[in-house]
C-alpha cells in the first residue's frame, strides 16, 4: 500500500511539475503576442467587441499580436509532453496542440486550451513508454527524431479525433455557457476565488491555476475573468506598498525601500512583489492580502472588468476592453482594504525596535523620518 501511495505521490508531482513547465515556456508567448495586441488600442478603437486598428501599421502590429494568441495552445501542450518525457515528445506535442485549437473531424470540433492540456499529458505519457521499447540497435537513432514524433501524431490525434473531442467539445461549452450566464451572487463568488487564488501563494501554484483557468477561458472568447485576475495581481503588492507608506508606525524604513520596489513589481502585476513583506510576517500579510484582493475580484467581476491581455497591473491597461476606469478603482479598493487590516491587526513598532533601528546618533526629526 505505501508503495502504491509513493507511486501516486510521484505522479502526482509528475504531474504537477509538467504543467509548471508548460506554463513558464508559455508565457513569454502570450505576454509578447498580448502586449503587441495592446498597442493597437492606443490609436484603434473598440467596435462591436473587435478592436478597429487605426491604419495599416498597426493593423500589421495587431496581426503580429494575434501571431502570438494563435501560438499559445500549440506551445503549452509542446511543453508539457516536452517536460514528461524531453525532446521527442516537443513536436507530437506542438502539432496536437494546433489540432486541438483548430476544427477537426467529421463534426469540425475543436476543444482550444482545455483540449490542448489533456493532449499535453497524453502525449508525453505515450512517448514516455514508446521510449521503453526495446528495438534492434540499428533503429535507435531513428527512435527519437522519426519514430517517436510519427506513431506518436498518428495514434493520438486519431484517438483524439474519434474518442475525445466529443466529450471534451461539450465539457468545454457546459463551461462557457455557465461563464456567460454568470450573474448577482455567482459572478461575486466567481471573482472572491480568483482573487484568493492570486493572492494565495503570491506568484506561486495556486497563481499559476488561476492563470490557467482564465486563459482557457479568454481562448473561449470570455475575458471577464482574465480581466480579474489580471488586476488582482497587482493589489498584494500596491497594498503592502501602501501599507509600508501610510502605516509609518508599522513599517520600518528599509520596509519602505521595499514598498517603492513593491509599486514597480505592482505596476507590471508581478504578485512576488509582495513576498519580502510576507516573509517577515507572513500571517498577517497573507490574511490582509486574501481578504482584499478577494474582495476587490468579487467587485470587479460585479463591474464587468475584461482584459484581452495575459499580463496585469497598470501598464496592462490598455489591454481592458470594459470598465478601465473600474480595473483602476477596484485595484485601488482591495489595496487600500489590506492597508486597513494590517492597520487594524499588526502591532506597531515597539519603542525598542525603534531604539535600534535609529541608534546612531538620530535626532528627533530622523526618528520620526523612520516611524
Amino acid at each position: 500500500m505505501s508503495e502504491m501511495n509513493n507511486k501516486l505521490k510521484e505522479t502526482g508531482r509528475s504531474i504537477f511539475k509538467a504543467f509548471n513547465t508548460g506554463i513558464s515556456y508559455f508565457l513569454p508567448v502570450i505576454i509578447a503576442g498580448g502586449m503587441l495586441f495592446s498597442f493597437t488600442l492606443f490609436t484603434g478603437h473598440i467596435e462591436n467587441g473587435a478592436i478597429i486598428p487605426s491604419n495599416q501599421f498597426w493593423q500589421n502590429v495587431y496581426s503580429l499580436g494575434m501571431a502570438g494568441f494563435s501560438m499559445m495552445v500549440p506551445v503549452i501542450c509542446g511543453y508539457i509532453a516536452y517536460a514528461i518525457a524531453g525532446k521527442p515528445a516537443l513536436a507530437p506535442g506542438l502539432i496536437m496542440g494546433y489540432v486541438a485549437n483548430n476544427p477537426i473531424g467529421e463534426d469540425q470540433l475543436s476543444t482550444g486550451f482545455i483540449g490542448a492540456l489533456l493532449l499535453g499529458f497524453i502525449v508525453g505519457y505515450f512517448v514516455k513508454w514508446m521510449k521503453t521499447w526495446k528495438v534492434i540497435d540499428s533503429l535507435k537513432p531513428m527512435m527519437p527524431t522519426f519514430f517517436i514524433p510519427l506513431l506518436t501524431t498518428f495514434a493520438v490525434g486519431i484517438f483524439y479525433i474519434y474518442v475525445l473531442t466529443g466529450p471534451i467539445n461539450a465539457f468545454v461549452q457546459v463551461i462557457v455557457d455557465v461563464m456567460n450566464g454568470l450573474s448577482g451572487t455567482n459572478a461575486i463568488l466567481l471573482g472572491l476565488g480568483i482573487g484568493l487564488l492570486a493572492a494565495a501563494d503570491f506568484g506561486g501554484p495556486c497563481s499559476k491555476a488561476a492563470t490557467a483557468f482564465t486563459l482557457a477561458l479568454m481562448a473561449e472568447g470570455i475575458y471577464g475573468p482574465n480581466g480579474v485576475f489580471r488586476m488582482c495581481c497587482a493589489i498584494p503588492p500596491l497594498g503592502m506598498g501602501l501599507a509600508s507608506f501610510i502605516l509609518r508606525k508599522h513599517y520600518t524604513r528599509a520596509d519602505r525601500s521595499v514598498g517603492i520596489s513593491a509599486f514597480l513589481l505592482s505596476s507590471g502585476g508581478i504578485t512576488e512583489g509582495a513576498w519580502p513583506f510576507a516573509g517577515k510576517d507572513f500571517k498577517h500579510t497573507w490574511i490582509a492580502c486574501a481578504i482584499g484582493t478577494a474582495i476587490a475580484g468579487a467587485l470587479g467581476m460585479v463591474h464587468g472588468v475584461s482584459s484581452v491581455v495575459a499580463f496585469g497591473g497598470i501598464v496592462a491597461i490598455t489591454g481592458v476592453i470594459e470598465g478601465q476606469v473600474w480595473y483602476v478603482v477596484d485595484m485601488l479598493i482591495g489595496a487600500l482594504i489590506i492597508v486597513a487590516i494590517l492597520a487594524v491587526t499588526k502591532k506597531p513598532l515597539t519603542a525598542e525596535e525603534l531604539a535600534e533601528l535609529c541608534d546612531k546618533g538620530c535626532g528627533i526629526s530622523h526618528i520620526l523620518y523612520c516611524f
